[in-house]
This record gives C-alpha cells, sequence and structure tokens, in this order.
C-alpha cells in the first residue's frame, strides 16, 4: 500500500464518524519526521475518542500500526503516529488554542470533504428544546 492510500484509509475512517474540519497538509518535500499531517475535529471528548478508535481500526485492518498514541483518556486532542502520517483528532476548543494550522500554513494543504454537514449550535439548542 502506498502511502497516499495510507492516508486515505485515516481520511475514510475520520469521514465515516462524522469528524469535522478535516484538513491534510503534504509535509513530503521539507519535514524529516513525516509525509502527511492529517488534522480533524469531534464535537465533544466522546467524539474525539470515537473518531480515533475508528482509524486505529481501520488503519489496523490494513496492516499499519500506530507507534504512539497520546492523549486518548484526556480525548481533548489525541496524537497518533503512523510514520508517513501524524493525525491529530482534536476538540474544537483545544484545537482553537493550539491552532497547528498556523504553524503549518507554509505548506500544501487541502480540505477534505466531511461525512456530512456538521451541525450549528443553533442545531444543538432545537434538539435539547424537543
Amino acid at each position: 500500500m502506498e502511502d497516499r492510500e495510507r492516508v486515505a484509509v485515516a481520511i475514510a475512517a475520520a469521514q465515516e464518524t462524522k469528524a469535522e474540519d478535516i484538513v491534510l497538509f503534504d509535509m513530503q518535500s521539507r519535514s524529516p519526521i513525516t509525509d502527511y499531517v492529517l488534522i480533524c475535529s469531534g464535537r465533544s471528548q466522546a467524539h474525539v475518542r470515537g473518531i480515533s478508535e475508528r482509524i486505529e481500526t481501520e488503519m489496523r485492518k490494513v496492516g499499519f500500526r500506530n507507534t504512539s498514541m497520546e492523549g486518548y483518556q484526556e480525548g481533548s486532542w489525541v496524537l497518533m503516529d503512523y510514520d508517513v502520517v501524524l493525525v491529530h483528532v482534536f476538540h474544537p476548543d483545544t484545537r482553537a488554542y493550539y491552532d497547528l494550522e498556523s504553524l503549518l500554513q507554509d505548506f500544501p494543504s487541502e480540505r477534505i470533504e466531511g461525512e456530512g454537514p456538521s451541525p450549528s449550535p443553533d442545531d444543538d439548542r432545537a434538539d435539547s428544546a424537543a
């Protein structure tokens, strides 16, 4: 399996679990650490953990194991290292605070469509009022 196919497995798993604001950075030209960085968000700590679990499960199915996973228990920022791709799954508040995208802004990037539209805060209030 090629490196980009490995990344595609992680992206598909994020999409299937309705990860939001998925961004892929291509680091190949200037990073000795990794070829790609995938960043996405979950709506809650449980959602962050669920996205991370799905990515891990799908990557294992195709024979890739992470060399490191950090932050799973806390659920605000999970980092998974698959050598070729570093996957960051954030809670939105944590993602905004650390703002990795601004650190990576000089690298080529692409926004990836999620599985479905992100619910707006108004949608959440309407559901809880029903």
